[in-house]
């Protein structure tokens, strides 16, 4: 059966509760977690409950049964964000933590892909050997935001895009002054896309 994306994260979000809890949440809970409104989330629960994926008994304080499951791959991927790394080496765990759904760094829904930095040649800018770097293909990026690009010697770089009064410009990152002689115009090069995020696994 066919779920929207907003009718998949409910889905999994009711089936998460339950098994930490043993019982659902309230409507009032589940509209505050999605940051809509109570006749919002009762809608979405309405055409889940004609899907049949979940019930309702009538009268029943957090009464939604689940009649819907996870794929094997959509289990245990969600890690509590349990503490803070702060200034000074301060390290404070949090009673009640966040969930982090890795899932959140990949923009499926803009055909995202991930490239391979392969050696060292990176490394000064932060994306070391091996790093996984998440690019959303949208060509349209912000001031700030890092982008891959491809310059016109044929060589791919990551850079920060500056705006600028007359044109952008793509800013190297390595170092707290990075050599401003080697900005390149945006419009000199090919924009690839967005990088999002990396991923850097450490040891074996």
């Amino acid at each position: 059966m066919y779920f929207t994306a907003r009718q998949l994260e409910m889905l999994t979000h009711l089936h998460a509760v339950l098994q930490e809890h043993g019982e659902a949440p309230t409507l009032e809970e589940l509209a505050g977690h999605f940051g809509f409104s109570k006749v919002t989330a009762l809608q979405h629960l309405r055409a889940l409950e004609k899907k049949g994926a979940l019930s309702r008994p009538r009268y029943q304080h957090r009464s939604i049964e689940l009649h819907w499951q996870p794929s094997k791959a959509q289990r245990d991927r969600r890690l509590p964000i349990a503490g803070r790394l702060g200034a000074g080496g301060r390290l404070d765990y949090v009673a009640r933590p966040a969930d982090f759904d890795p899932q959140e760094l990949i923009p499926t829904e803009r055909h995202g892909h991930v490239i391979k930095v392969v050696g060292p040649h990176l490394a000064a800018d932060g994306f070391p050997d091996g790093a996984l770097l998440i690019i959303e293909p949208r060509g349209k990026p912000h001031p700030g935001e890092l982008v891959l690009a491809t310059l016109n010697d044929g060589t791919t770089v990551v850079r920060r895009l500056e705006r600028g009064a007359i044109d952008d410009a793509l800013v190297p990152l390595s170092g707290a002054a990075p050599d401003r002689s080697n900005v390149v115009p945006a419009r000199r090069a090919k924009l690839l896309g967005i990088v999002k995020a990396q991923v850097v696994r450490y040891g074996e």
